[in-house]
This record gives structure tokens, sequence and C-alpha cells, in this order.
């Protein structure tokens, strides 16, 4: 099959058999968050470490991911080499995990190509990022691979590069489930990291987008997909929604080492 992407972190992140594989997600798709009144979900912001790390807290967001109808996604994440500048789109085609082959939304791609000034169709780009490619077995557990998603990588995060984003998102009337990939702050002791990590979850769920990329440069934070995050946070804000807390965590909880962690979130944007 031609244009396939194939997978970078199997084997690493995640197990690198079809058995393995399911045999992990599934307990992370039963943790249940508490239940919350909402009409509409507009999207969710989950971490991308490996598995035994963020899975359980990413399983929060997915216990509600599996309810959504529609089977259509936005996947929306870091470029952690930076470059290139761009948000990069994988615009056709399919990813290939262990559970198979998960089909891009060609349709929506050149929906947001033709809108935008700024995403620029770069399959490259994708090859050697991870903070995608962990999310597609999640889908592909609940749904086979009977959806299709939109993937997209920011190397500059700017809150310009986020206004145009969500600009262009909000302008397409058929949106997708928006996934936001990003794990929260990296490599302080816990009690600090997740001082942190409480004041970037506060600006969120505040939705005060200026003040949450002063906080990032005043304290030194070093979430990963500060931009992802923000992009749907402007959405939200637009639409009028809500962000709420599903489960914080951090790399200790995993493995017992509180010295140097790394924080992860699960939330959810929402439409009372």
């Amino acid at each position: 099959m031609e244009n396939v992407r194939e997978p970078y972190v199997a084997g690493a992140f995640y197990p690198d058999d079809e058995e393995s594989l399911l045999s992990v997600i599934g307990p992370y798709i039963e943790n249940k968050p508490e239940d919350f009144d909402y009409k509409k979900i507009i999207g969710v912001i989950v971490p991308h470490a490996g598995y035994a790390y963020s899975g359980k807290t990413a399983g929060y967001a997915y216990n509600i991911i599996k309810h959504y109808s529609k089977k259509r996604f936005l996947i929306i994440g870091p470029n952690h080499y930076g470059y290139p500048f761009y948000p990069a789109i994988y615009p056709d085609g399919f990813w290939n995990t262990p559970l198979g082959n998960a089909p891009i939304d060609s349709s929506f791609s050149d929906k947001l190509i033709t809108k935008s000034d700024i995403i620029k169709d770069d399959k490259e780009a994708h090859s050697i990022e991870h903070s995608i490619e962990v999310q597609i077995p999640f889908l592909q557990y609940l749904f086979n691979n009977n959806f299709k998603f939109t993937p997209i990588i920011l190397g500059k995060q700017n809150i310009g590069i986020a206004r145009d984003l969500s600009e262009t998102v909000l302008s397409i009337n058929d949106k997708p489930f928006i996934i936001i990939s990003s794990d929260m702050n990296h490599y302080l002791p816990a009690n600090r990291n997740d001082e942190n990590d409480n004041i970037l979850i506060n600006d969120i769920i505040n939705l005060k987008v200026t003040k949450f990329y002063e906080d990032i440069e005043k304290y030194h934070i070093t979430a990963c997909g500060y931009g992802a995050i923000a992009t749907l946070m402007l959405i939200t804000k637009n639409m009028k929604g809500k962000i709420r807390l599903l489960n914080h965590s951090n790399s200790g909880d995993a493995n017992n080492d509180y010295k140097r962690v790394v924080g992860y979130s699960s939330m959810v944007a929402y439409i009372e």
C-alpha cells in the first residue's frame, strides 16, 4: 500500500505486537471520569509519553472519546525537534501501527490547507515525531480502523500560531473532535513539577490564554505542546465552552522516582 507512515516508537513507547498492545490499552480505557453535564464535547488534552507512564491518565480522555459517534479527529501536537517552524500536516494516506492502518481524513486536510496561510503539507516532518503516533492505537482500540484523523505538528508554538490555527478550525463548519497531545512540565522534583503543572492547569481551566503564555515564560514551564493547548483554549473560548481537569499524574507515580519527573494531564473541553 502506498503512502503509509510506518510506526516510529512501536516497541519503545508502546508494544509492537497486536495482542500485547490491546491488553495494555484495555485497562486504561476503563478509567472513567467523574460525571459532568455537557451538550457537546469539543475536544481533549492527553499526554504522549510511554504508555507505562502516561497511559493511565490518557485513558480518562479516551473513556470520553469512546462515546463519540462521528469518528473524525483533528490531532495537534508539538514537533519536538522544533523544525520545520510551520504547522506541518500529513494530509492523506494511512498511519500504520501494530493494530493496522489508520486512514487520514484527506478532505478535512484539504480544507485546512486551503483556509490557512501557515499550514504546510509535510509528511517528512512527521516521520520521527511521536506526539501524534502514540494517540493512534487508542483510537484503533476503540474504533478498529473505522475512523479518520488529520495530524498536525507545531514547530513554532507562539500565540500567533495558536490564533491562526484556531481561527482556521473555527472557520470550518463541520468540525472534527480535537485531540491535543501534550505532556506537562518536565524534569523537576515532583513537588515543584506539580506546582508548575497546577499553574498551567489553572490558566487552561480559566481560558486565560495570554496569562498562560506569560506563566510559561515567568516560571520556565516546559510543557511541550503548549501551542497546541492554547489552540484548544482559543477554540473553546470562542465557542463559549469550558475546560475541566479529568486526571493529573507524573512519571514518579509509575516508577516511584520522584526526584525528576514529567507531568501528565487529561482534560476535556465542552459546552454545557
